[in-house]
């Protein structure tokens, strides 16, 4: 009876219109395909002249090139006018995305939380407008490979994670955060040319 079951939609989908067929054979392969991580390979990074970053944002992904380093904020550059801009590896600002923020007062709000254990992180975002979102430090592990932080804004329900792990050099490696409460975690991977 289970087979039965199973057959008998099939053979009308098949007879509804022979073109679509294919598309569902195909989809699952598609959709698999787009899930896997971005990475360059060892001779595009050889090949790079500059320190970059991917970018991989839900389904998208994309490379940054290091525009410039400001007080230990690294500004990083793609198509389209995308800016990233981190701080120890955290992201403290983006432009060109969907939904953008800003982090107010970033190297005093991040070193305080890092060096006290406690604090909050005020956001600024574009779209929708909301300014001067706090959201307060629930959780902090720090170590010299990795920092976690756990935060919370009570105002909208938004919880967001910032995790940041490092080099030998001291350097950020990856970074995975909460951007927006519309958009998925983003995750960055450094490479450095020196």
């Amino acid at each position: 009876m289970n087979k039965l079951k199973i057959i008998i939609p099939l053979v009308f989908l098949a007879s509804c219109n022979s073109y679509y067929f294919p598309l569902l054979v195909e989809t699952p392969q598609r959709v698999l395909n787009s899930f896997k991580p971005y990475s360059p390979s060892e001779d595009y990074i050889k090949n790079q002249q500059f320190s970059f970053i991917t970018v991989e944002l839900g389904q998208q992904d994309a490379t940054l090139v290091l525009s410039s380093i400001k007080n230990n904020i690294f500004t990083w550059v793609g198509r389209d006018n995308v800016t990233f801009k981190t701080y120890k590896g955290i992201i403290i600002e983006t432009n060109g995305l969907e939904h953008n923020f800003v982090l107010k007062n970033p190297i005093e709000s991040v070193d305080g939380i890092l060096e006290q254990g406690r604090g909050r992180l005020i956001y600024d975002f574009d779209n929708p407008r909301l300014y001067a979102l706090e959201a307060a430090l629930v959780r902090l592990v720090e170590s010299e490979e990795q920092i976690v932080m756990d935060l919370e804004s009570n105002d909208i329900g938004w919880d967001t994670k910032i995790s940041v792990k490092y080099g030998p050099e001291g350097l950020a490696e990856e970074t995975i955060q909460s951007l927006h409460p519309f958009l998925k975690h983003v995750k960055l991977r450094f490479y450095y040319k020196y």
